[in-house]
């Protein structure tokens, strides 16, 4: 990166969905030159119903950003002069867009986000790149399944909150706990 983002709570009026997303490529070119909504969509299917490895579905997404009023990961923004795009967090911000054209409660007119100005197209790439298919790193079970334990018995949090918060299936977060009791 030639310099560090700017950290800011950026409007989501003034950002743009990012039409090149490689994750959504194979329905922006079936759309052609899509609208905002085609991109929602294809957001939308990209994430799928089930979760991959360390992955999690749009619902759930969802869900975890209502529950915790907001996202703890900012989005990152090129700002190229014209338009500022969306590069890492379309979906995100998406979630944004729906939760205050909906009313939902809370603060959604705006968004954490680190803006660059005139990013290359390799620093373009880098950060989808590590991103997307580098990522975080998965969690191993033991060490889930401890931690779950933890919020559930030492911080009194219920399995329902838990849920609210991570996504993904209830009874999962239940048989993490009961494992790790097992185990232990």
């Amino acid at each position: 990166m030639p310099h560090l983002g700017n950290f800011q709570m950026a409007p989501i009026d003034d950002l743009v969905l990012d039409v090149e997303n490689p994750r959504i490529k194979k329905w922006i070119e079936y759309y052609g030159s899509p609208n905002e909504a085609q991109i929602k969509l294809a957001l939308g299917v990209a994430a799928g119903d089930e979760p991959g490895e360390g992955g999690t579905t749009y619902e759930s997404l969802r869900d975890s950003i209502k529950a915790s009023g907001g996202i703890n990961h900012p989005i990152i923004v090129n700002n190229n002069g014209d338009k500022k795009v969306v590069i890492e967090g379309n979906t995100r911000l998406s979630i944004y867009q729906e939760f205050r054209d909906s009313e939902v409660p809370g603060e959604w007119d705006t968004i954490p986000a680190l803006v660059y100005d005139d990013l290359g197209l390799e620093n373009i790439e880098a950060i989808r790149l590590q991103s997307h298919l580098v990522g975080p790193r998965p969690w191993d079970p033991y060490s889930k399944a401890k931690y779950l334990t933890h919020l559930y018995k030492a911080e009194h949090m219920t399995t329902e909150r838990i849920f609210a918060y991570c996504g993904g299936k209830q009874r999962d977060i239940q048989n993490y706990i009961d494992a790790y009791r097992d185990m232990e």
